[in-house]
């Protein structure tokens, strides 16, 4: 249906009196109003049923770039939004008596009206083009997906539950298998469905009103003693759908008229009246059945909008997900964050579509390279091994060095892309160093001739003073061509994410890490503060097997050692040992308590011949790393570049990692 247009003018048959807005709605051209997504609800086991026969139907193939699009839709539905909020605020400014779904609309609109950016955010029209299309009616051409969200969405009247979405889409893809776009299209999709629904809400509402009162003023002229052209009016409401509305406010208002002794009713009218409306009763209650099923669809849908909005998708997607169900079968791949895992499965993705096989045969095929193989006696030896790399790591087949290998394995030839990837990385630096070098010279070429002298002071000065203002512009103009680049290549390339661990349950024991503060010990403000920031630092972390440290050295001095150090490491120790009793729990150990002081003392440096911490913040890090590697049984060299504080200097045994804060 084409966008909603504006009229300056109500058509000749209706009353001069009705409101533009309300006559807009009552327009010839518009056709019968579409009935609401809504049908039979249905519980979990219906759902299960419906999704599986669903799935049977739903022939799906490429999208054509001429198929029908859901966003011209979406910007016609949030137009015919607006024209209603505009009908139902005006009955609602007059002091007409609105319904509940009504108040629902004018109260979130702006919810409503925020649903088209989120869409348009949330799944492009380049995404759009990607997703498998229905090949059968009564949604040819529209994503695969999109009829997956009618469904749902009108079988449980607009309402969103989670459980239940995830218990229907895991019953449809045991019958047709939805691909990974697919199903993060999905929150998007259903927000198309509900602001699809509550555009049909919205006009059935408002053009119900505008019956209404266009039955009011066929009531008022026949108490006028004026008799309206009734068939054409009735017909008009009859094309729009909205027949019943208008004969219940007819019939409600010309009911005691036609009644009473004085009969004033003209006998066409009444007649006319008796043969399109011969049971108002029947109308009536057919009016408040529609009312109260309109009122809970749009309080629904209103509502899902908000949830969809709050609902945690990713988790959403791995339960109903037969790939990511598949993929948790990994230890690895369950333990990674979701980001870490998305990027798994979008190279999955990528590389289904590449070898034209399906995203569960890719990956299977992963699947079996990360399993580790147990070597047998008649292994051979010269068995293609990956060394170096975590092959459990799904990271490390998709986008590391075993990539080849799980290319092989789905029938690819990756020879040539790969040697194509390798000679990008390759030519990524002379690219750069040629960028920079041309850069400053077609900086120094413009600006080189304003700045010569006209009149050379000696002969041959001119090539000596270009050669001279060359030489000294080439350094700012390399900075400013280098900031440049930089910007651009920020602004232009995507930054690409490091692999996470979710640590659902904290930090384990085996990844136990220490948090340190490198800091100098100047006075007692100072160290007041840290240990301040120190305790801070703990609060927003409070995992069991994390230490806190503070990492300080005294400041650079002419000699080792001077009158305040003391003061200061003592003034250290308590704040320290402070914050170990006010935080202490039951199962800490005493001897690795939470909060530690690592604390050097100076040596002498020959190049500043001062006596300062060694290779002050790095070197204060590289000890520290030494000292964590050091094992008890080693002996301890590295351990003493800290000064021995008891427990408050014993990093607890098996610190992995080392998370330094500024």
């Amino acid at each position: 249906m084409a966008g909603t247009p504006g009229f300056t003018e109500l058509p000749s048959d209706l009353p001069h009196d009705l409101p533009t807005t309300l006559g807009s709605l009552l327009q010839g051209g518009a056709g019968p109003l579409l009935a609401p997504v809504r049908a039979e609800i249905f519980g979990p086991q219906r759902f299960a049923e419906h999704g599986q026969s669903l799935g049977l139907t739903h022939a799906a193939g490429r999208a054509a770039w001429s198929s029908p699009s859901f966003f011209p839709r979406l910007r016609s539905n949030i137009g015919m939004l607006r024209l209603a909020r505009q009908a139902l605020a005006a009955q609602a400014a007059a002091g007409d008596d609105v319904s509940p779904a009504s108040l629902w609309l004018l109260d979130n609109f702006h919810l409503i009206e925020a649903q088209l950016l989120a869409v348009h955010e949330g799944l492009p029209r380049h995404y759009f083009r990607t997703l498998p299309v229905l090949l059968g009616e009564p949604l040819a051409g529209l994503p695969r997906i999109y009829g997956v969200a009618w469904a749902f969405v009108a079988h449980t009247d607009s309402a969103f539950d989670e459980d239940l979405l995830v218990h229907y889409l895991w019953a449809y893809q045991q019958t047709r298998e939805l691909r990974l776009s697919e199903m993060w299209a999905l929150p998007t999709t259903l927000r198309v469905v509900l602001v699809e629904n509550l555009r049909r809400l919205a006009e059935r509402l408002a053009t119900h009103q505008a019956a209404r009162e266009l039955a009011n003023r066929c009531c008022d002229r026949i108490d006028a003693g004026v008799t309206p052209a009734l068939a054409a009016l009735f017909d008009r409401v009859l094309q729009r759908g909205v027949a019943t509305a208008f004969l219940a406010q007819m019939g409600q208002r010309l009911q005691d008229r036609a009644s009473g002794a004085n009969d004033r009713l003209p006998a066409g009218v009444r007649d006319w009246l008796q043969q399109v409306l011969p049971n108002l009763a029947a109308v009536m209650a057919q009016q408040a059945t529609e009312q109260t099923a309109d009122n809970l669809s749009v309080s629904n849908a209103v509502a899902s909008l908000r949830a969809i909005g709050d609902a945690d998708w990713p988790d959403i997607v791995a339960r109903c997900s037969p790939l990511t169900q598949l993929m948790l079968t990994a230890p690895m791949f369950a333990a990674e964050h979701h980001t870490t895992r998305d990027d798994t499965l979008h190279a999955i993705e990528t590389l289904a579509r590449q070898s034209g096989r399906t995203e569960m045969q890719v990956a299977q095929a992963l699947l079996l390279l990360m399993t580790p193989q147990v070597p047998s006696d008649d292994t051979p030896a010269d068995l293609d091994k990956d060394k170096g790399d975590d092959t459990t790591v799904a990271g490390h087949w998709l986008q590391g060095s075993g990539r080849a290998k799980l290319a092989r394995a789905l029938g690819l030839h990756p020879a040539w892309p790969l040697r194509l990837r390798a000679a990008a990385r390759h030519a990524v630096l002379p690219l750069y160093l040629g960028t920079v070098a041309l850069g400053t010279w077609a900086v120094v070429a413009a600006l080189l001739p304003a700045l010569l002298p006209a009149s050379p002071a000696a002969p041959g000065g001119a090539a000596g003073w270009a050669l001279l203002l060359a030489a000294l512009l080439a350094v700012p103009a390399s900075e400013a061509v280098i900031a440049l680049l930089h910007r651009v290549i920020s602004e232009s390339t995507r930054p690409s994410r490091l692999p996470r661990l979710a640590l659902a349950k904290g930090i384990a024991a085996e990844h136990r890490v220490m948090v340190v503060m490198p800091a100098m010990l100047s006075d007692t403000a100072a160290i007041d503060d840290l240990a301040h920031r120190l305790q801070l630092h703990h609060l927003a972390n409070p995992e069991a097997h994390t230490q806190f440290a503070l990492l300080t050295d005294w400041g650079d001095a002419d000699e080792a050692h001077t009158p305040r150090d003391d003061a200061l490491l003592a003034r250290a120790t308590t704040c320290v040992a402070e914050l170990n009793t006010r935080h202490s729990q039951s199962g800490d150990d005493p001897a690795a308590p939470r909060f530690l002081l690592l604390h050097r003392r100076r040596r002498y440096s020959i190049s500043e011949r001062r006596w300062i911490g060694w290779e002050r913040k790095r070197g204060k890090l590289e000890q520290l790393v030494a000292a964590l590697a050091t094992s008890p049984g080693e002996g301890t060299p590295a351990r003493t570049a800290f000064v021995q504080l008891g427990a408050l200097s014993s990093p607890a045994a098996g610190t992995r990692y080392v998370l330094t804060l500024d």
